[in-house]
């Protein structure tokens, strides 16, 4: 299982599929059935549906060079 937190690392969050079992910290846990992706230019947002119902969001800001 992984635990979605603001410390996790961008490209983690980017090797969730379908199918695993994810958690946050505040105690919502199931496994994904689906994934969105939205992207701006100051932010990546991750939206994992999950299959008990509700969803799990990883919001991860973009570094500015």
């Amino acid at each position: 299982m992984t635990v979605l937190n603001d410390n996790i690392p961008t490209s983690t969050l980017l090797e969730i599929k379908v199918g695993d079992t994810i958690s946050d910290d505040n105690g919502l846990s199931g496994v994904v059935v689906n994934i969105a992706i939205q992207e701006t230019d100051e932010f990546l947002m991750l939206i994992f549906g999950l299959q008990e119902g509700g969803e799990i969001k990883a919001k991860k800001l973009r570094q500015v060079c």
